[in-house]
């Protein structure tokens, strides 16, 4: 005999899973639309600013990744930028004509290199950081002040969450 109220309850259990799939799929649907056009208008938002500093975008990519370091071996940033060495060799020529970085061999490993950020790369790199945060004050400028807190958790929780499914994948 079944105990009074289970199949209610399951019943609920059926209708509440295929309300939260359904409910799952419609916000899955909207994140997926917010993610694609985020991501254009955060390509656009590298372009103008890379502009500005009259270098290109994978530049201005690659010097983003010192942050904190002012030089760093070649394979660290391979790994940093995700490009292919090839790739990287080409943009790596171009800061280094413009005289933002300078190549040498690592003295305690002569098989690698070492990129270091020149006097002017390192301004730039400082020019260029603080103008990305002005630019992301500028964007949380028109969001409620009350919000803030709750924008930088959600983009983190996406962050990890996307990060996680890609190592998975």
């Amino acid at each position: 005999m079944i105990p009074r109220g289970t199949m209610f309850a399951e019943s609920n259990y059926s209708e509440r899973q295929a309300m939260n799939t359904a409910q799952l799929e419609k916000v899955a649907a909207e994140v997926a639309e917010v993610t694609f056009k985020l991501l254009a208008n955060c390509q656009e938002k590298e372009e103008r600013l890379a502009r500005q500093f009259r270098i290109s975008v994978p530049e201005f990519r690659t010097l983003r990744m010192f942050r904190g370091d002012d030089h760093l071996q070649i394979k660290e940033l391979i790994r940093r930028v995700g490009l292919s060495g090839s790739r990287l060799t080409r943009i790596l020529d171009s800061l280094e004509s413009n005289g933002f970085v300078i190549r040498s061999i690592d003295l305690d490993d002569r098989r690698s290199i070492i990129i270091t950020l020149s006097d002017k790369g390192r301004r730039l790199t400082g020019e260029l950081e603080q103008r990305y945060v002005d630019i992301h004050k500028e964007i949380l400028e028109g969001i409620p002040g009350e919000m803030h807190e709750t924008v930088l958790v959600s983009l983190s929780k996406m962050l990890s969450s996307l990060e996680k499914w890609l190592r998975q994948s």
